[in-house]
């Protein structure tokens, strides 16, 4: 579990380009990025009165959502996590999970007796609350890392909303839905105790404060 602040903005293009220029020149690249970052989809949960998104829309100050993750279309490495923002404070737990036990995360028919550990412990929340997959968020992102800290400045391009079908976290050429104007950049900072002061410069020189998540985006855009 690991419990930092996150701030979020939405910048134009232009701003993506001198902002990412002035990380490049102090912070150091994410080391599983390549030269073009990387491909991030998720498949969000929510239950059948979509209390998840309406407490995003609502502005409740403490609200859970659950989604599976994959980095790259890679079937390999699946994280299932489960994250609580307070303000603009987060956790998230995290487990491992494989792609033969995907199919049984996103059917709430079928019997959890192949999972186990974590995994089964948080699968028995997610039925308890009735969640099942609402829709899939995918982007591109750029992420630097700022050197003796626990920093992370990210940037994300191509926000768009895809069928909630599992399978489609491995088909990072299937087409979705664009969920923002392709001019517009969601800017993410990302910091325990400390923000240092080379990070805060960037993020001040952003006057427009993001207050929905991309999950809301793109629930709004798949509807």
């Amino acid at each position: 579990m690991a419990t930092r602040h996150e701030e979020k903005f939405i910048i134009d293009y232009k701003e993506y380009l001198l902002l990412r220029a002035r990380a490049e020149a102090a912070m150091e690249i994410d080391p599983h990025a390549g030269e073009d970052g990387y491909l991030i989809t998720s498949l969000y949960y929510d239950d059948r009165y979509d209390s998840a998104l309406d407490e995003k829309l609502d502005g409740v100050r403490v609200h859970t959502k659950y989604r599976v993750r994959t980095y790259n279309s890679d079937p390999s490495f699946i994280r299932l996590e489960r994250k609580v923002k307070r303000g603009i404070m987060t956790e998230k737990h995290t487990v491992r999970v494989t792609e033969e036990e995907l199919p049984i995360l996103c059917d709430p028919g079928r019997d959890l007796a192949a999972l186990s550990g974590r995994n089964a412990v948080m699968a028995l929340e997610m039925r308890a609350k009735g969640l099942t997959p609402a829709v899939i968020v995918r982007y591109r992102r750029d992420a630097f890392v700022y050197p003796g800290t626990d920093t992370r400045l990210t940037f994300d391009t191509n926000v768009e909303a895809l069928h909630p079908d599992p399978m489609l976290l491995f088909e990072g050429e299937h087409p979705g839905i664009p969920a923002m104007p392709r001019d517009q950049v969601i800017m993410e900072v990302k910091y325990g105790e400390y923000l240092p002061q080379f990070v805060r410069k960037i993020s001040n020189c952003c006057s427009k404060q993001l207050s929905v998540s991309k999950y809301a985006i793109c629930r709004e855009a798949w509807r």
